[in-house]
């Protein structure tokens, strides 16, 4: 898909909007019913097996997140292995600042490529960010896109607007940040190809986590 052209009038109106509705209604009640239940989100998915990573207690306290998800899937018939990260924020909680664009560098990586792909996801073919960085020899892919119930969003900005609007007119769920990253061996399709098949695995599972009914226990 072509390079994404920043268009930076839209994009500074944007912010400047969400963030007038953010800081206006931050202090009203949080509306969300559902929240994220990870740990329904099997270990084993397909041929994967997965190990939880653990998260810093400074990590933590940066994304300032009501649910996390971190893990790393490993197969045994394959040299690549998918890193998976959910974040989950009810609402009037701004920014996901564990974004690739904001964590990889500060790590020491650099970005090479940011544009977009799509991924299958709730049994539909959905846009997210692809992004390549690369460190010493190392070179990762990586894909993430928003998340709330069946609302998917790809575009950062446009994912804010619609949280800021969320707190004046409430929806069931909040939002989720998911991201999926491999290490590109051979080329740059493959890794997409097996990120693509990875996603479609757990699609369904990281689904119901994030549609979690507290008043259902």
């Amino acid at each position: 898909m072509a390079k994404q052209t920043p268009k930076y009038g839209l994009i500074f109106s944007m912010f400047a909007v969400a963030a007038v509705l953010t800081h206006g209604v931050r202090l009203m009640p949080t509306q969300a019913r559902f929240t994220a239940d990870f740990s329904s989100v099997p270990l084993a998915i397909g041929r994967w097996k997965g190990q939880d990573s653990e998260i810093s207690e400074d990590v933590r306290k940066g994304i300032e997140a009501d649910k996390v998800l971190s893990r790393v899937y490993t197969r045994p018939d394959s040299d690549y292995y998918m890193g998976l990260l959910v974040v989950y924020r009810k609402y009037g909680r701004r920014g996901f600042v564990h974004r690739p664009e904001m964590c990889y560098p500060a790590a020491g990586w650099e970005i090479t490529k940011n544009d977009l792909t799509t991924v299958p996801y709730m049994g539909r073919t959905v846009p997210a960010v692809k992004i390549i960085a690369e460190r010493d020899y190392e070179k990762e892919m990586i894909v993430y896109w928003f998340a709330s119930g069946d609302r998917l969003e790809a575009n950062y900005i446009k994912q804010q607007f619609r949280m800021a609007l969320d707190r004046l007119v409430p929806e069931k769920y909040g939002w989720a940040f998911i991201r999926v990253n491999c290490p590109i061996i051979s080329t740059e399709e493959e890794a997409l190809k097996e990120i693509r098949k990875f996603v479609k695995q757990a699609s369904h599972p990281l689904v119901r986590a994030l549609t979690y009914s507290e008043a259902s226990r």
